[in-house]
């Protein structure tokens, strides 16, 4: 279409943000999982970083390569590749540093959207299992 593909991810990341993943509410509502580290910790101490378990440009590849593009076919790739983690600042910090923070493993079998987390050891929880815990 012409357009740097910084115009796509915006106009498709604060909408998918705001009417998808925030629809629960709270970031920490909004989350799938959450790291075993992370259980306890909450927003505001920059301890905590909320964190897409596939990146988003994987999502927007997908979503602008759609040939049909209408509810289900969004629906399922959101449900898909569109899961929360939160995870603790050091975690955060291990996937930078793996060059795992913008991409998925390179043997990644296009189907696990923890493989991130596998790869760097990082054990996930049920995010309401956490909250209940």
């Amino acid at each position: 279409m012409g357009m740097p593909a910084s115009a796509f991810s915006k106009a498709l990341r604060e909408p998918i943000h705001f009417l998808w993943e925030r629809r629960a509410g709270s970031k920490a509502a909004a989350a799938h999982y959450r790291s075993r580290s992370a259980v306890g910790l909450s927003f505001g101490k920059g301890k905590l970083v909320y964190d897409h378990a596939v990146p988003f440009i994987y999502l927007q590849r997908h979503l602008l390569a759609l040939e049909t593009v209408d509810e289900p076919s969004i629906r399922a790739l959101l449900q898909q590749l569109n899961l929360i983690a939160l995870i603790t600042k050091d975690e955060d910090q291990m996937l930078k540093s793996a060059g795992l923070n913008k991409s998925m493993p390179q043997d990644w079998d296009g189907k696990d959207p923890l493989a991130r987390y596998r790869e760097m050891g990082i054990e996930l929880i049920s995010n309401r299992e956490a909250v209940n815990a």
